[in-house]
Formats: structure tokens, sequence, C-alpha cells
């Protein structure tokens, strides 16, 4: 079967670069140089006639420190007076005077010096981040679409052969196959062709140890910065599996290798191909089962099958959750990480920043993540439920096999889906891509009558947000004494009302169990957690004059400020003598041990449940010597979650500041040292959920053995 499907796979890619002759085509010969920041490059363009037509000019961009000269003396250059001072780039017209049989060959050749520095902005920041358009540094060389180091014309795809030559101990990646990686004295020429049709050409570059691997008919590589087999091995394993996987669910892996290569900074890029990943990310364990196999998947969505990004990123949602949420539902916690992304949804997003998911883009705040992932990724599952599983997968198989190395839409998928449902998908590709905002439920009305040798049971559920009517099915689990039953209803009006017989008595009911449906959740079906405090969109952070931290604490709340504010939240900084008591109407940080608000969070008193006996002990002594944090309910309105933040190591709050807000889902967390390295992290227990009620008789609660099985995974 094996051979089969390699046959199949060579057979598919070869029929598909055959058809992309009508792009775009660079022939590009790079110079590079480390020491003087400068690259030097000669580039033979190619613009087929079918793209040229009838036009009397072509025009192209170009980064403002490279400026292009024409190696053939009839054909002119001419720049076009810039009208955004503050591009990177500049804007040239080429007249457009003799064809060839194949095109328009235009020769050029420009050099310069690239060293944009890697900044961090308030956003990046609160993603743990850093960004620049391109550089060349010492360090290591990025050059992408971004740096606009190779002529962009308007066309949005292009193919492109890449040859560099360097210093003989750095090496090159980039999309395509590595066809020549030659030693000749002290320089190193390196050569990709990349045959099929891309958006960009990426040059990264660094002194790296190679390692490398073959699954099948792929290359598997991995460039490290510093040598470490073992780790290595981890990734080059692991991309293995990940590859047979994709290629049962999808389709055919549509390049001849993958790379792990690690960079200079920490990044989270995934390009075609390759992903690019910081080095402290890649030495995480939980990364090889979380943003890596995610990355690995944008082969497939995003980076072989494109984006139109005006029409709406289709795929982030989508490569969220054929990764990041199937690995969960492998592991059998699909429900939980599900019911975390429509946390974040409540937590992050409100009637001020909330937008159709057809307008999402990228994500630069944690309510764009919360709609562009979250939201999206909901949505697919919604339809896997509607189709069946069998369905979902050929409707994706079908949407990869259409549109590999075109740019595609939602309408696309709709096409694609449309095929193998009984359902008209239109109605509901419009009401969750096109519509602002989700449902929010209520139960009520939940009682039981006997009727002969049946039970019926009676219940409502009403739609309470303030936006129109969503139309929805949503899974209802009844439990019996010895079994659970889901059913599905119909919400089709603000408020219906049910009634279903059953063979023994309903002791519990709980709508929506492994929440299967986007919607807003209550409050109290979730736990507290630290995303309900920096999703607020108007919170207050408390320090203490009193504490020896306060310097560094006072960084620290500058530092949220900032990012709370480029995500259109605000917080307010206030000292503990300034109030008699903490504000009801808003979120709220503590921090210090020595704030006067700090004797609140006696947690080991109230959720001692939460804990074991060797979770307490750890607790006593992070709290004795290391670093604690909590978030619980406002005693005085649970409507709002206050936080705690402690700490007994002065040079552990820059790294709390860094990376408190990606353990958003947590309630309790600890550190140790000034790293500061987590050795603690939970939830307490949510309050009695509005979604789940237990059913009287005669003024008693009747016992189940019954438990809801979780649903089985898209794939094993």
């Amino acid at each position: 079967m094996q051979t089969l499907k390699t046959i199949f796979s060579l057979i598919f890619l070869s029929a598909t670069v055959n058809t992309f002759s009508q792009v775009i085509h660079h022939d590009l010969n790079v110079k590079l140089s480390i020491r003087n920041k400068s690259i030097d490059v000669v580039d033979s363009v190619l613009i087929p006639n079918d793209i040229i037509k009838d036009k009397s000019f072509v025009s192209f961009s170009l980064n403002k420190n490279l400026v292009p000269e024409s190696l053939d003396k009839s054909i002119k250059i001419t720049k076009i007076p810039a009208d955004n001072a503050e591009a990177i780039f500049d804007k040239y017209t080429i007249g457009i005077t003799n064809r060839g049989k194949e095109g328009l060959l235009i020769p050029l050749k420009y050099s310069g010096i690239i060293t944009e520095e890697i900044s961090t902005g308030a956003a990046e920041y609160a993603r743990g981040f850093s960004v620049t358009n391109g550089t060349i540094s010492d360090s290591g060389v990025y050059l992408a679409g971004s740096t606009f180091w190779v002529p962009t014309f308007d066309e949005p795809l292009l193919s492109f052969n890449l040859t560099v030559t360097l210093r003989s101990d750095w090496n090159v990646v980039s999309q395509g196959d590595r066809i020549i990686n030659q030693i000749k004295g002290d320089n190193r020429t390196i050569k990709y062709q990349c045959n099929n049709q891309t958006e960009e050409v990426y040059l990264i570059s660094a002194a790296w140890t190679e390692y490398e691997k073959k699954a099948g008919d792929v290359l598997v590589q991995a460039f490290l910065r510093t040598p470490d087999s073992a780790l290595a091995t981890n990734y080059t394993d692991a991309t293995s599996g990940y590859l047979n996987m994709y290629v049962e669910l999808i389709g055919p892996y549509p390049y001849g290798k993958f790379a792990l290569v690690e960079n200079f900074w920490e990044t989270g890029y995934g390009m075609p191909s390759f992903t690019l990943l910081g080095e402290k990310i890649i030495r995480f364990p939980w990364i090889l089962f979380t943003s890596y196999p995610h990355e690995l998947l944008h082969n497939w969505w995003g980076n072989s099958v494109y984006v139109d990004v005006d029409k709406g990123n289709w795929c982030e949602g989508l490569t969220a959750y054929m990764a990041d949420h199937l690995l969960k539902e492998q592991a059998g916690q699909g429900a939980d990480y599900r019911r975390t992304t429509l946390q974040k949804f409540t937590d992050y997003v409100n009637a001020e920043n909330d937008f159709p998911v057809i307008e999402f883009r990228s994500r630069n705040n944690s309510a764009e993540e919360a709609i562009g992932y979250g939201k999206c990724l909901m949505v697919y599952h919604m339809l896997r439920k509607l189709m069946g599983d069998d369905n979902f997968i050929k409707a994706c198989q079908s949407f990869y096999k259409d549109n590999i190395y075109k740019i595609s839409t939602f309408d696309d998928i709709l096409e694609s889906f449309q095929k193998f449902s009984a359902t008209d998908l239109k109605p509901v590709f419009h009401q969750w891509l096109l519509r602002k905002g989700a449902p929010s439920f209520e139960l009520s009305d939940v009682r039981t009558e006997k009727a002969g040798e049946k039970f019926n049971l009676h219940f409502t559920l009403s739609q309470i947000q303030e936006e129109d009517l969503f139309m929805l099915d949503v899974p209802v689990a009844v439990y019996l004494a010895n079994n659970v039953e889901l059913i599905t209803v119909t919400s089709d009006k603000r408020t219906n009302s049910y009634t279903f017989p059953f063979s023994s008595v309903p002791v519990k009911i709980e709508v929506d169990p492994q929440f299967d449906v986007f919607r807003i959740l209550n409050k109290s079906e979730v736990p507290p957690s630290l995303s309900q405090i920096f999703g607020s969109s108007f919170g207050m952070i408390i320090l203490s004059k009193s504490s020896p931290y306060l310097e560094e604490y006072k960084t620290l709340a500058e530092t949220w400020k900032e990012t709370q504010e480029a995500q259109g939240n605000s917080l307010e900084i206030i000292f503990d003598d300034e109030l008699d008591k903490l504000p009801e109407n808003k979120s709220v940080w503590v921090i210090g041990f020595e704030n006067k608000f700090a004797r609140m969070f006696n947690v080991q008193k109230e959720y001692h449940s939460a804990f074991d006996s060797a979770q307490t002990s750890l607790l006593n002594k992070l709290t004795a010597e290391g670093s604690v944090v909590y978030a619980l309910p406002n005693p005085e309105n649970n409507a709002y979650t206050i936080g705690f933040i402690g700490t007994n190591i002065k040079q552990a709050v820059p790294g709390l500041t860094r990376l408190l807000s990606h353990y958003g889902k947590y309630s309790f967390l600890g550190f140790e040292g000034e790293r500061p390295n987590n050795v603690l992290k939970g939830n307490f227990p949510a309050l009695n959920s509005p979604m789940f009620y237990s059913i009287p008789y005669d003024g008693k609660f009747l016992e189940t053995n019954a438990t809801l099985e979780s649903s089985k995974a898209l794939i094993e």
C-alpha cells in the first residue's frame, strides 16, 4: 500500500508542476556578505505573455536600500514618486518594448545593505515574539516577502530558482528543493529550485548543524544553531509521524522536504516546506505536540493552498482545528480544548472589538485570535458534526486537491464541502462567517412526569444574547441511572420547549456537555482564569509602596498597561493605600505579598479540595520561596475576576511579566527560580453550571453511575 501511495503522490505532484508555466519566474543569483551585512543580486525575471497581454508597462516594488539596474540597455527602469514615505520599498516601472516567444525577460542587478532592527511592540511582547521585515546580521539572515528584497510585481504568485554564494561555514534554507550544496575554498554555493507557484521568496541563513532523514519520499531536516543530535532526532521522528497522519487525512505532502530551522530570535513561523522557530521555543518539550504540528500542517493549509486574505483568512482556524485540536482530541481532551476556545472568545471579545470571521486577516491581539483562530475553528467543528466525520474528511481532501497552489477563499471551501453535504450549507456559512457575535443559552423549566411505562422529560432552552437569533442544533446529554443518552435539539426560536420520552428515570440533564457549539459561556460554566482578567475591557492593577520589589512591579504594571491598550483595553495603575476595598465593577490584579489585599487570597482554605497533599506541600514552599499566581471570582461580584501575583525572587518578575499571558486558561500557577520555571498549574472548581441540572424526586436527587464518553478523534 505504501508503494501505491508513493506512486500516486509522485503522479499528483508532477501533474501540478507542469501547469505553472504562466507565472512570473525569478532566476536569482545572490552573493551574501555577512561581514558587510550586504547582498548582491542578479535576477533574470521572466514575465509570461499571458500576464502582460496588452500592457504597455509593468511595475514592481523593491527595498529602498536596493536600487535596480537593467542589464539590458533596451529596457528602461523608471522610479515612481513615493506616495508613502514610511514604506520600506520604492516603486518602479518598466516599459514593454520587445516581448520574446515566452514573454518579457528582464535582467536586473541590485545590491545594498539590509539591517532592519528586530523590534518588539506591545502586541508582539504579549505573544512573546519580536519582528523585523528583514535583516542581515552576524547572528543570521532573514529575508522574506516583507523585505521586498526580490522585485515584487502585481501578480500574487511566482516561481523561482535561488543560487546563493556565502561564507563556507554558513548555510541557507529556502522553499523548494536544494539541488546544489558545494563548498569551494572559503565559499559555499547553495541552489534551491521552486517550480510550484508560491507567494514569496525566503532566504534564511545562519551557521547551523544540519541533520536529516527520509520519511518516504520526503526529506526531513533539522538546522540547529547549537549541535544537538537528540533534539534533532526528536523533531525528525515527530515530523515523520505527522507527515504520515496528514497524508492519510488530507492528501499528498506538497513538497520534497520539511525542515525545522532554528532562528536567531524568537519566532513561530510556518513557511512552505520549513518552519522557523526560536531557540527557546524549540526546546520546550510540549512544542512537539502543539505549535510544531500546527506549523507542519500549514504546508497543506496556507503554504500550498494559499489564502486570499482580502476575502477572509480561512486557514488559521482550519489549521488549528486539524493540528492543535486534533492532538488534544486524540488524547481524549477535545472537549477541554473547545471549552478553552469558547472561554477565550467569552473573555476577550466584546461589542467594541468583535467582527465577523470573514474580516479576519491576521492575529495582532487576543480578540483577533479568539475570532480568527477560535471562532473559525469552532465553525469547522460544527460543520464536521453536521456532515459526519467521513464526509468532513472527504470535503477537506476535495478542497485540497482542487485548490493546491491556488489562492483560495471561503467560497472555495463552501464549494468543496457542499459536494458532501445533504444540507444546504450556504445559510450555515453566512451565519457563522458574515455575522458578529455568538449565541448564549439559558436552560429552564426542567421537569419529568410518568407516562405509562415511560418518563417524559420536559425542558426549555432559550437564546438570551442581544444579537439576532442563531439557527443551530444543540446536543443535550440526559443522564439515566446506568447510561447517558445524547440527543440533539434544534434551537430556531428565542425560546424552544422540548419533550422526550425515556424508558428509565432521567437523573440529570446537561446542555452542550462537550462544548460542540460555538457560544458565549456563562461564567459559572468555567473555572476562574487569568484570561478573564487579561480580557477585561477595564482593569486595575494594585501595587504596594511597601514592596521591596516595587520598581520591578512598576515595570510589570506599565508593560501590561501598554499591551492592554494595544488591544483596545484600559488598565489603571494604583497603590493599595489609595483604596479601602477592591472595586466591584472591574477586573483587578493585586501585586505582591506585602499588598494589604493579599490576605484575600487564602486559596488553601477556600479551595482545599483543588489540591492534593503533594500540591499543598509544593504550594507552601513556593509561597515561602518562589512565585505564586491566582485567579478568583470577586467575592462581591463574581461577574469579575481578581488576580494575585506574589514572588520572593526579584529577578523572576520580568519572566512573570512575559509569561503569564500564555497561561491564561489556569486558575493557579507556581514558579521556581529566577527564570522562572513553571512547576504547578491547575484550575479551581467552576461554580454550578447553569447548563447542568440535577432533577429532584420527592426532594431528593437520584444517583447515576453513567459518564459521558469523549467523542472519537477525527483520525487516530
